[in-house]
């Protein structure tokens, strides 16, 4: 197997690749990428960062898109783009299946792959492994810090403790709920220790852990020591959170069942049917061989048990937590797909344990991977759907407050009047909407210098008038001076756009002499 291994790790990287990579820019930012982009925009120009626990989280997101601005010689909000963004979530996304085969001594060579190859063509993970959020990034530095405690564990290194800890910083640096997971830790930890009855710890490197983990995130939130009071403010905005996480103040409260559904089978309004059955199911089997003791010889029992723990505490914690979002989705759907990988071996095992005869045993490892091609296919399609058919279809779990394809045609009617206007990108444009109706607006009005945001129109003033006016529908501007087009914002909610009437004939005049150049081409 293991000759094999470099060839089949490289088709799943390429599978990783194929869902991950293209068309990046074709899906409109949703309002949280947007809001995550502008905030980075400010780091970029003013190369200040202030932790503001008010849906922004934790510093790491902004400062590791930094390198990839660089990179591609941005040096302003304006000179960004959806790709100069979504890079970091794919890379994310792509290393979360490359360092995989650091828990090689731990689970084996084909639980390896078949990790490698469930987080590849995962629906969920290929999906925000393509979201200008945290969460990608926050469970890649989960599976470090688990993958580098056990090897810190296993060996006694030190180094792999200081790896531990700079990942579990990093952790607490990209998304407050890692707290949750630090809890799943301790909690898988407790209960290994009771079925064991081995009380040891390392205390030297759980200090290495502690040290360094405290100083990146202290770090981090300090803004590398320049605001003082940004590691005291990420402990104090909990209060916010825990009561968020218990449903007050916030729309995200959903039954307990809201992520099981999106693991076992979903379906809204006619859509396709959506579901992580595959790795679920196999995940219950690596629960039930390593609850049995059936692991291949090259599994660690003590790991595996750790892992069933850990995923089954993860996922129940995050099911009675009243707030959901789909994308917290990853953190324990990344267990199940490493336990996943565990039944896989578990399988194999199996089967070289019963069948003693070299050929039949092969065949049969054969067969099984036959049964499992179809499954695997057809989550690949599923995924390849999720990430470009249905990106923003409403009808996709992933898919939630999701900005409409119809707001790009906004953009691009916005740039066409431009265009047309003698003041250019300089036109001035007057948004009058509240900000939950306005999102990923500032974003695509980047280039454009003299817009202003009101809440409502009492307040803006009336001294000049606009060339455009973008506001919610129950604006209504004086139909003489303005001609008003409505575009879809998200599912159910309109946005409008007021065009001078001016601009609007002139706008239609070069619409005009195109066609009659169109025609004289034709006559010609």
């Amino acid at each position: 197997m293991n000759k094999w291994m470099p060839i089949a790790f490289a088709l799943i990287v390429f599978a990783g690749l194929s869902l991950r990579v293209p068309k990046l820019a074709d899906r409109p930012l949703h309002h949280d990428e947007a809001n995550q982009a502008y905030r980075f925009g400010l780091l970029l120009e003013e190369g200040v960062y202030e932790y503001d626990a008010e849906d922004h989280h934790g510093p790491s997101l902004y400062y590791l898109t930094l390198p990839i601005a660089w990179l591609t010689g941005a040096e302003s909000f304006q000179e960004t783009s959806e790709i100069t963004y979504r890079a970091l979530p794919v890379l994310f996304g792509m290393l979360l299946i490359l360092c995989v085969p650091i828990l090689r001594s731990g689970i084996g060579c084909i639980a390896v792959l078949a990790a490698a190859g469930f987080t590849a063509i995962s629906p969920a993970m290929a999906y925000y492994s393509r979201f200008y959020i945290q969460e990608i990034s926050l469970v890649f530095f989960t599976f470090l810090m688990i993958a580098a405690g056990y090897r810190s564990i296993k060996t006694g290194s030190r180094r792999w403790a200081i790896a531990c800890g700079l990942a579990a910083g990093l952790m607490f640096a990209t998304k407050e709920t890692a707290i949750i997971a630090y809890a799943a830790v301790v909690g898988a930890g407790l209960l290994c220790s009771l079925v064991t009855k081995n009380t040891h710890l390392p205390l030297k490197n759980i200090a290495l852990v502690l040290v360094f983990g405290t100083l990146t995130s202290f770090i981090l939130f300090s803004s590398f020591l320049t605001h003082p009071s940004g590691p005291m403010e990420s402990i104090l905005a909990f209060k916010g959170y825990f009561a968020r996480g218990a449903g007050v103040e916030t729309e995200h409260v959903h039954p307990w069942y809201f992520y099981l559904k999106m693991l076992t089978r979903y379906r809204f309004d006619g859509g396709p049917v959506w579901s992580e059955g595959l790795v679920f199911a196999l995940g219950l089997f690596g629960c039930f061989a390593t609850a049995r003791k059936k692991l291949p010889d090259n599994c660690d029992a003590g790991l595996a048990r750790f892992l069933m723990f850990y995923t089954l505490l993860l996922t129940l914690a995050y099911s009675v937590i009243a707030y959901k979002t789909p994308w917290c989705l990853l953190s324990f759907l990344h267990g199940w797909i490493i336990m996943a990988a565990i039944g896989t071996a578990s399988v194999f095992a199996l089967i070289a344990r019963r069948i003693t005869i070299r050929n039949a045993a092969i065949a049969c490892r054969v067969g099984i991977l036959l049964l499992l091609a179809y499954p695997v296919f057809a989550t690949y399609r599923l995924a390849r759907n999720t990430v470009f058919r249905y990106a923003a279809d409403y009808r996709s779990p992933y898919v939630y407050a999701h900005t409409s394809p119809d707001f790009k045609n906004l953009v691009r009617r916005v740039g066409e009047l431009a265009a047309v206007s003698p003041k250019g990108e300089a036109m001035y444009v007057q948004v009058i909407a509240k900000p939950d109706e306005t999102w990923p607006l500032p974003f695509y009005l980047r280039r454009f210098p003299n817009v202003g945001y009101w809440t409502d129109a009492e307040s803006v003033p009336g001294n000049v008038k606009p060339d455009l006016v973008v506001s919610a529908p129950n604006f209504e501007p004086d139909p003489d001076a303005f001609l008003s087009e409505f575009y879809g914002l998200r599912a159910g909610t309109l946005v409008a756009l007021h065009i001078d009437r001016a601009l609007w004939d002139a706008f239609l005049e070069t619409r005009n002499q195109s066609k009659r150049t169109d025609r004289a081409d034709l006559v010609q």
